[in-house]
């Protein structure tokens, strides 16, 4: 398997962010800010242990990051005292990997559900300043963090992202709140 740095992230960096926190959501008690940190420290890990040749044996790159973001959450907790039953022995790839697979099928089914777009049409429609515009600005002006923080007057680009990333976690729980309560998803 490749071990080119670039090319892994350019692939998989977007694709695998919402598996990974739903993943560490569901495992341990980690608030959204933090998972996010731990993505991007298990991406920091991940080009390092590259460079250094500690990848050479990864067969599956989605398996080998959920795995160190599995290191790194128990740390966390560990350190927040909000320790979760673990041992590092339980993490099965495989499984994981099968798991993962069962679950993209499951949503591939449902995007093409037309009362299902017609809810997500319906809220996207309802989306509350600044969110509005600091997605506005990211997804169809093409602006950068800088950009829209230097807009918003806040601090630095880090804390436009936040921002940004808080809109998007408010906008999936209403859209998810939205399908559950017309029955479109299971209450699950």
């Amino acid at each position: 398997m490749a071990n080119d740095y670039n090319e892994i992230a350019h692939r998989n960096f977007e694709e695998m962010k919402t598996p990974f926190i739903n993943f560490l959501r569901k495992n341990f008690k980690i608030d959204y800010d933090d998972i996010m940190d731990i993505y991007v420290n298990v991406w920091i890990d991940m080009r390092n242990n590259i460079r250094n040749g500690k990848t050479e044996n990864v067969r599956s790159w989605r398996s080998y990051i959920f795995n160190l973001g599995w290191k790194q959450a128990y740390k966390f907790a560990t350190r927040k005292m909000d320790i979760p039953s673990f041992d590092d022995e339980k993490f099965n790839a495989e499984e994981f990997e099968n798991e993962y697979n069962k679950q993209k099928e499951a949503e591939k089914s449902i995007y093409n559900d037309p009362e299902l777009k017609a809810v997500l049409a319906s809220e996207l429609s309802y989306i509350p300043n600044p969110c509005n515009q600091i997605l506005q600005m990211y997804y169809y002006d093409d602006r950068s963090m800088r950009e829209i923080a230097d807009s918003f007057n806040y601090s630095n680009s880090r804390s436009a992202n936040v921002v940004r990333n808080r809109c998007l976690e408010k906008i999936r729980i209403r859209i998810l709140n939205a399908v559950r309560r017309l029955g479109i998803l299971d209450k699950s």
